[in-house]
C-alpha cells in the first residue's frame, strides 16, 4: 500500500509558485531579446482600426508606414540607464526594437490613413474604399 501525504493549501500555493517562476526566466539576457507588442486589430463599416499597446515608448520613437499594401509599425523600448549603486532583483520589462506587420485588404485607402498616440496606445485608422463598402440595393419599381 502507497501512502500519499494530502496537500494543504499552502504546499499547492507553494508547488504552483514554483512552476508559475518557470514561465519567466530571472535571465535579463532573455528579457533584452526582441519583442512584440500586443495589437488588437477592428473593421468597422468604413474603415480598419489597429490599435497597438506600446506604454513608455515616446512617440518619436515610432515609425508607420505602408507600402504594397502593407502595414509596418517599427519602434525601440529603450532601457533606463542603470545608476551607480543600482541593485536589481528582476527585470521583467521587454526592451528593444520591434516591428510589426500586416497585409491590408486591396480596397483600403493607405493615403487617408489616420494615426494617434495617447495613454501608450497607439491608433491606426484606415479608411476603405467606397467600392469595397457594403451596402444595401433598393429594387426600383
Amino acid at each position: 500500500m502507497i501512502y500519499r501525504r494530502k496537500m494543504m493549501p499552502y504546499d499547492m500555493a507553494r508547488s504552483m509558485g514554483s512552476l508559475v517562476d518557470g514561465l519567466w526566466p530571472d535571465n535579463t539576457e532573455e528579457t533584452d531579446s526582441q519583442w512584440a507588442p500586443a495589437v488588437d486589430i477592428c473593421e468597422k463599416g468604413d474603415s480598419i482600426r489597429f490599435n497597438v499597446e506600446l506604454p513608455g515608448i515616446p512617440r518619436e520613437d515610432i515609425d508607420i508606414e505602408v507600402s504594397s499594401g502593407v502595414l509596418t509599425i517599427r519602434g525601440e523600448k529603450k532601457m533606463d540607464e542603470e545608476q551607480k549603486g543600482d541593485t536589481w532583483h528582476r527585470r521583467e520589462f521587454r526592451y528593444g526594437s520591434f516591428m510589426r506587420s500586416f497585409t491590408l485588404p486591396s480596397e483600403m485607402k493607405a493615403d487617408e490613413a489616420d494615426a494617434s498616440f495617447k495613454d501608450g496606445v497607439l491608433s491606426i485608422t484606415i479608411p476603405k474604399e467606397e467600392k469595397a463598402l457594403h451596402r444595401k440595393i433598393q429594387i426600383k419599381g
